[in-house]
């Protein structure tokens, strides 16, 4: 079974570890207790085929930022949470994103694996945060994106199938064009050979 690494990024209280036990253990957990990290492990059916998930849930406190460097290197896809009825989470979560990209080495315009979701959206009347903003900020960051309830259990399974075909398309990509460089370098040693071939009469 492929095994991938997912890694939960956000600011405190935002609903990261509720959404990692509602697609874990399909439950909601009602208590927040600050997470410094906690590792997971699951499987989703992702177009007929079992994939096994490693999901490491992390601290969303400012104190704890040199740890998830860690964290993020070692992941295949990301998810970004950000509480729709706090403005503050999701100005913060450009934050973790460009911390992310900083850490991968990679520039702003590469493609990464990111689900961003605004949690909390059975919370209508408290909402701060516009769906058209976020899916705004979604397009500019080119990722995918859901408003999410950890609590009724709303797009949980969904980000994450999402997530995992976005991590399969984007290895895919990479490895067709890891083939076409090995391609390439096997005609150009090929028509070396063919130069320095002798003929005998």
């Amino acid at each position: 079974m492929t095994t991938y690494r997912l890694v939960i990024l956000g600011g405190g209280a935002v609903g990261k570890s509720a959404i990692t036990v509602q697609l874990v253990s399909g439950h909601f957990v009602q208590i927040y207790d600050p997470t410094i990290e906690d590792s997971y492990r699951t499987s989703i059916s992702v177009d007929g085929q079992m994939i096994a998930l490693d999901i490491l849930d992390t601290a969303g406190q400012e104190e704890y930022s040199a740890l998830r460097d860690q964290y993020m290197r070692s992941g295949d896809g990301y998810v970004i949470v950000y509480s729709i009825t706090s403005t503050g989470t999701f100005l913060e979560a450009n934050g973790f994103r460009e911390q992310l990209y900083r850490v991968l080495d990679k520039d702003l315009s590469e493609d990464v694996p990111i689900v961003l979701c605004g949690n909390k959206c059975d919370l209508e009347a408290d909402r701060q945060v516009q769906k058209s903003e976020a899916e705004k900020l979604a397009e500019e960051w080119r990722v995918l994106f859901f408003e999410t309830s950890a609590k009724n259990k709303i797009n949980i399974t969904e980000s994450f199938t999402a997530l995992v075909k976005k991590i399969q398309q984007l290895k895919g990509n990479e490895n067709k064009e890891n083939t076409d460089i090995k391609n390439i370098k096997n005609n150009d040693n090929n028509d070396k050979k063919s130069r320095f071939k002798c003929n005998l009469i």
